[in-house]
């Protein structure tokens, strides 16, 4: 029989537990009452929330008795318990005759007697102040018991002691917990009291408690089980009650981190974390059993299966803060496994829009769990930066709501990338005509490489201070700074100087510099600056496919940033990879409404499905304020009546283009009502409408007359192509408008020429 614990596939020997992870198998308990389900109005919640850094909200679970929580006699041994006595590892409880565990006898390896029994007893009142309730549970060492404390108005505490006092491990264990518990305060880390002992008549011994805060909660491992057995009972059908939602597991993450990230800057690593060692308290996530806390490079470590790095990683590094990382890694993996095949989330199906950002997720978790922990994020910082961004960016796609924060990778940027379809056509539209584009065209690769975004400078970089300034070097600057030999160690000045070759057209040159700058980035944190270069360098050679693999690889090392996205929607978009463009498109423009090249590629790949109405929908979220609100605009009028995958526009898309031109909608030449740019895009409106037909008896008076009649065309558009003939920078293209003017004439109708 298989052992049926979560990630165990451990033997049942004959014993009744399990060879690998020394425990019985779970009992197929039937569904409980406890708190949980999909967490919807009525579903097992309060109704209450609480916040996680304010961008996660966590529903709040009922109190419950603290008595309820007492285990029953039946469950209490259920794992096997090793000796500990000068380094004997002998299995001190098999079963009896009965099948029932063995809790008091002697040792079979070095014949020691032992008692695995709790060693308080309901009643018994310890160090004349702590009443003791019952056993809650075991941690890997100790009994936890429920008490109340009689000298603060019979307040629940949780008393943690030894499972046997002739444990040696498990002594030291305890003694480094409690040390460590009383110099730590966290919000995230369980609080110590006191530290008292109680004398033991039986055994005549004094045993040491630890006494702690009662947390009202359940641990994740609780948790999760209990959101299984929800998801059987629940009976709702719009919501999937099977797994944690993956927002509240960020939620879970991001306190987690919190608190290891407060550990490691105290110069210690937590070592166990796993589901059973998290609480999830009212409004709070907390660790506990802090028996395996120690200082890195700690040996050996108390890293329980499966979410323990390898052997190999810990005889050779020992504990250290990127195994804490690993950790909580396959714990945040773990937490969400339940719904891999049936949630939408992370299944096939994306009926919320959110795939995105699940996909994040799992390159976040990747990463933390990499086999090189060299690969792993470098702490509990960098990892909570990341899983900050995928929340952000699962807010976005979920409520549709702007849920960004700045980046610490990137720098702003005011470029565009909008492949033209936000600027009024110029006067070669009319003289020198040729097949126009469509407006679903995508940008091409110079224009992506140029409107990219750069990293930020690297502070710890020689020439920080130099790049980081508030003059920004031109590119010939900084290659006459590389000719002369001033990049030294600086790998920013070399990424800059390649940039720079990059915008004078020497793409060979910047992958030579680039070379050079590989060398001084070695630690795999920092590959992502080098990857980030190479994909513009790549699209500066049309290579657009070894592009989107760069940049992919950086998306990779920082699954919580939009840029990365962008730049791989870019090239998506480009290499014709529609579904996937648009995914990553509108997770970035939910995210973060400023970047707006994310709203143009969104727009472009609703025209290439000839969905005009929802490109120009996207325009119009461009926000007021923004620098591009007038380019948006005007790529809204020209998605309406532009030509769309060689489909020309239909009149009532032309008809609301005309409203959109008004002055009064659109803001052009500074505010002047009559300047050149609204007399060229006027006149473009003017032209599909008289192309297509367009008669109205109501339309926009200003544009195209009211009513619209074929004849009144032809009179506005012939004003329009006079008044570009003034605009001509030559008696040539005056000459061709006038021509063209001439020809669209009303009375031309009467020689019998027809349009």
């Amino acid at each position: 029989m298989r052992c049926n614990r979560p990630g165990c596939t451990g033997e049942i020997d004959e014993t009744g537990f399990c060879g690998e992870c020394n425990h019985r198998p779970l009992p197929q308990a039937a569904p409980d009452a406890s708190p949980g389900g999909c967490g919807a109005p009525g579903c097992g919640t309060t109704g209450r929330q609480w916040s996680v850094n304010g961008i996660v909200t966590m529903p709040t679970w009922p109190s419950r008795d603290p008595t309820s929580r007492i285990m029953a006699q039946s469950t209490a041994f259920d794992a096997v318990r090793r000796c500990g006595r000068d380094g004997c590892d002998g299995r001190l409880n098999p079963v009896t005759a009965s099948g029932a565990p063995r809790v008091r006898g002697f040792c079979p390896k070095c014949g020691k007697s032992f008692s695995l029994e709790p060693r308080l007893k309901p009643g018994d009142l310890v160090a004349d102040q702590y009443r003791i309730e019952g056993p809650l549970a075991r941690s890997g060492f100790g009994w936890v018991f429920l008490a109340r404390d009689e000298h603060l108005d019979n307040r629940y505490v949780v008393l943690k002691g030894l499972v046997n006092a002739n444990d040696a491990r498990a002594a030291e264990m305890a003694v480094r917990e409690r040390q460590y518990l009383t110099r730590l305060d966290h919000p995230n880390i369980v609080r110590i009291y006191n530290a008292v002992t109680h004398y033991d008549a039986e055994m005549d011994e004094h045993l040491g408690y630890i006494v702690m805060d009662y947390i009202d909660g359940d641990s994740l491992q609780q948790s999760r089980l209990t959101a299984l057995r929800a998801g059987a009972r629940c009976g709702r059908r719009d919501v999937d009650c099977a797994a944690m939602p993956l927002d509240h597991v960020l939620g879970y993450g991001l306190q987690i981190l919190a608190a290891l990230e407060y550990l490691h800057d105290q110069g210690l690593v937590y070592c166990d974390l796993k589901p059973d060692n998290v609480m999830r308290g009212a409004d709070r996530i907390v660790l506990i059993d802090l028996g395996g806390v120690t200082e890195p490079p700690g040996r050996g470590g108390a890293f329980t299966p499966p979410f323990a790095p390898s052997k190999e990683e810990l005889k050779e590094h020992g504990a250290t803060v990127r195994s804490d990382v690993f950790s909580l890694g396959k714990t945040l993996e773990y937490l969400l496994r339940a719904g891999v095949d049936r949630s939408p989330e992370l299944g096939r199906a994306d009926p919320g829009g959110i795939s995105v950002a699940a996909e994040s997720f799992r390159r976040a978790i990747r990463r933390a769990t990499a086999d090189d922990l060299e690969d792993r994020f470098a702490g509990a910082a960098e990892f909570a930066e990341q899983l900050t961004g995928v929340v952000h960016e699962l807010n976005g796609l979920r409520h549709g709501i702007e849920s960004r924060a700045p980046s610490a990778r990137f720098a702003p940027t005011s470029r565009l990338i909008d492949a033209g379809l936000g600027s009024v056509p110029p006067l070669t539209r009319w003289t020198a005509p040729a097949d126009p584009a469509g407006a679903e065209r995508p940008p091409e690769p110079e224009e992506i490489m140029a409107g990219l975004p750069l990293p930020r400078v690297d502070p710890a970089d020689p020439a920080a201070r130099y790049l980081a300034g508030g003059d920004d070097p031109g590119p010939r600057e900084l290659l006459g700074l590389l000719a002369a030999d001033s990049a030294g160690d600086s790998a920013e000045l070399l990424l800059r100087g390649a940039r720079a070759h990059l915008e004078l057209g020497d793409p060979d040159a910047a992958w030579e510099i680039l070379d050079r700058a590989a060398a001084l980035l070695p630690e795999p944190g920092h590959r992502w600056r080098l990857g980030w270069f190479r994909g513009l360098a790549a699209l500066a050679q049309h290579r657009t496919k070894a592009a989107l693999d760069q940049f992919a690889g950086v998306c990779d090392m920082l699954p919580g940033e939009a840029e990365p996205k962008l730049a791989m929607a870019l090239c998506a978009e480009s290499l014709q990879q529609s579904d996937r463009a648009e995914r990553l498109h509108t997770a970035v423009w939910r995210r973060d409404r400023s970047m707006v090249s994310a709203a143009f590629g969104l727009a472009r790949t609703r025209l290439a499905r000839q969905d005009r109405d929802g490109a120009v929908a996207v325009l119009d979220e461009v926000p007021a304020i923004s620098l591009h609100r007038d380019a948006a605009r005007i790529a809204a009028v020209r998605a309406l009546v532009e030509p769309v995958v060689g489909h020309a526009a239909q009149p009532a898309d032309v008809l609301r283009a005309a409203t959109l031109t008004r002055p009064d909608r659109l803001r052009l030449d500074h505010g002047e009502p009559d300047g050149k740019a609204r007399q060229r895009l006027t006149a473009l409106v003017r032209q599909i409408a008289l192309d297509t037909g367009v008669t109205a008896a109501a339309a926009d008076p200003v544009v195209l007359g009211s009513p619209c009649t074929r004849n009144g065309l032809r009179d506005l558009l012939e004003r329009s192509l006079r008044d570009l003939a003034r605009q001509a920078a030559g008696p040539d293209e005056s000459d061709a408008l006038v021509d063209l003017a001439n020809r669209v004439r009303t009375r031309t109708l009467l020689t019998g020429w027809r349009h």
